[in-house]
């Protein structure tokens, strides 16, 4: 089966997420990554944060206070549950917004600099191998046992290097009948994720 297409911007950003979804694994170390360094952050704060009462004094000892003829602002109140997770949720904030768009911005980069992605296409499937070619001037041939899996999204599939990496075929100009011709090929030759 013979078939040739280019990624837009759009497919290559779909193939990203779904190949970030099938390796969970990555995504788990990630996650443990950045929650360490919350819970880190959190815990730096902490210890940093002044003490907020004097020596042997409560908010719960008024009669102390007033023995002690001092003024009410030289007690400090019990911090609120605001102002203790408040520093945390501030930076866990900023990072959702920083993930949330950085991600975008390096992807849409990533696909712009790279001239594979700008070039056509021609790809030959057959149940023993795949050949790929395109107008960027890369070209290979191998069989099925270099990659681990494959996994799909709306008009695209990935293929998955052991690696890591992957390779991105769209589907968008193909017609039902092929496009189930070529999960058949797949099913037989690599699994599913």
């Amino acid at each position: 089966m013979e078939f040739s297409y280019q990624i837009s911007e759009s497919e290559f950003r779909r193939a990203w997420h779904i190949e970030r979804k099938a390796s969970s694994r990555a995504s788990l170390k990630t996650a443990a990554f950045w929650i360490s360094i919350m819970l880190g952050l959190l815990l730096l704060f902490k210890m940093i944060q002044p003490d907020r009462q004097l020596p042997g004094l409560s908010a719960r000892q008024p009669a102390v206070h007033a023995a002690m003829d001092l003024p009410v602002s030289d007690i400090a109140a019990e911090p609120t549950a605001l102002e203790r997770v408040g520093p945390f949720l501030v930076i866990a904030g900023i990072w959702i917004l920083l993930i949330g768009g950085m991600i975008p911005m390096r992807l849409r980069r990533l696909y712009r600099k790279d001239p594979r992605m700008q070039g056509h296409f021609t790809v030959n499937i057959t149940p023993d191998f795949i050949s790929t070619e395109n107008t960027a001037g890369t070209t290979s041939k191998c069989s099925w046992n270099v990659y681990d899996y494959w996994c799909e999204g709306k008009n695209v599939i990935v293929l998955a290097f052991h690696s890591g990496s992957y390779f991105i075929l769209s589907l968008a100009g193909l017609s039902e009948p092929q496009q189930r011709e070529l999960r058949g090929i797949l099913t037989a030759s690599l699994k599913k994720k």
